[in-house]
């Protein structure tokens, strides 16, 4: 993680400049206007790197991003943003369209066309930026895509997979794997841009070379569903398992074996954070476990401890740092 800016650390008198600057570090060149008069700017801005797109957090006070064809002219990265409104309430306007934003809504820009992007009070938001060139899709259909990314079927599940890659970006970022966490990305962003055109001629081939990541991106928005198996996650693609079990072959397991794997590891990560405030039963069942001597049976048989000796081992580690 790259902090690009935290206005707690600077007096209040610099602030307006230094989020200025800070902005024109994460994103092209535009015109930046404080929106609420009579305080100074706050503001935390967070940037992470996955490979070949990168992952940027604004969280502040109201603001205009105006970026004018002068701008464009000067600075036009061949790229697109892909934004999740985490909170307060925004409004976009780019071509034709204007768009009117709240908690949990995605937002589509083009960087290489004008805009005005602004909210007031406090707000959030994130965004994957994505270079036009991984894409693999015409400009007409990406742009054409933008006022239409709320009737795709793959929005819930691109939307969920923006806010937890936001929440886990730490750590991801951190990984050998953040490339790869990119790649996967960034081919969710085709899919779902492609999604919202299905008749267009590019469209059929970009959701079929997709079709792994969003069988992965599935299974991850899914993972604590005890319902979750390999028939269900099959007739949601459209699939055969047959299909499925030649288009995902986690390395060394089963696909069975991966989800419970995973499944495991989130329990664990859960039970070194929760300590007594929640039940060992209760974290089982969260991730799918309805038996909770089989959760037992299997945690031990993962890590070589039961799920109460682990959460006193964490929890003993804890209060002796």
């Amino acid at each position: 993680m790259v902090l690009v800016l935290d206005t707690a650390d600077i007096p209040e008198r610099d602030r307006a400049e230094a989020v200025r600057a800070a902005m024109l570090t994460a994103t092209p060149a535009c015109h930046l206007q404080h929106q609420d008069s009579g305080s100074s700017p706050r503001a935390r801005i967070d940037l992470w790197h996955f490979g070949d797109a990168f992952l940027w957090r604004h969280d502040g006070t109201g603001m205009r991003m105006t970026r004018t064809p002068t701008h464009i002219r000067r600075d036009a990265p061949e790229t697109i943003a892909l934004a999740l409104q985490e909170y307060g309430r925004a409004r976009r306007s780019q071509a034709e369209h204007t768009l009117d934003l709240g908690r949990g809504d995605l937002l589509l820009s083009d960087l290489t066309a004008p805009y005005d992007y602004v909210w007031s009070g406090l707000g959030c938001a994130s965004a994957l930026s994505v270079p036009y060139d991984r894409l693999g899709l015409p400009v007409d259909l990406v742009r054409r895509a933008a006022p239409r990314l709320g009737a795709s079927t793959l929005f819930p599940l691109v939307r969920q997979h923006l806010a937890t890659l936001t929440r886990q970006a730490d750590a991801v970022s951190c990984d050998g794997q953040a490339p790869a966490v990119g790649e996967a990305s960034i081919a969710l962003v085709r899919a779902l841009l492609a999604s919202t055109d299905s008749e267009h001629r590019d469209a059929a081939a970009a959701l079929d070379d997709t079709l792994p990541a969003r069988i992965n991106a599935y299974i991850e928005a899914h993972l604590r569903d005890p319902e979750l198996r390999p028939a269900v996650i099959a007739a949601a693609h459209n699939i055969s398992l047959r299909q499925l079990y030649r288009l995902i072959q986690p390395p060394h397991t089963t696909l069975e074996q991966w989800i419970v794997t995973r499944r495991l590891a989130g329990a664990r990560a859960d039970l070194a954070r929760s300590q007594e405030r929640r039940s060992i039963t209760d974290i089982a069942r969260s991730w799918g476990f309805r038996d909770p001597s089989h959760f037992t049976r299997r945690f031990r048989g993962a890590y070589g401890l039961t799920p109460r000796e682990w959460r006193r081992l964490t929890t003993e580690e804890r209060a002796a740092s």
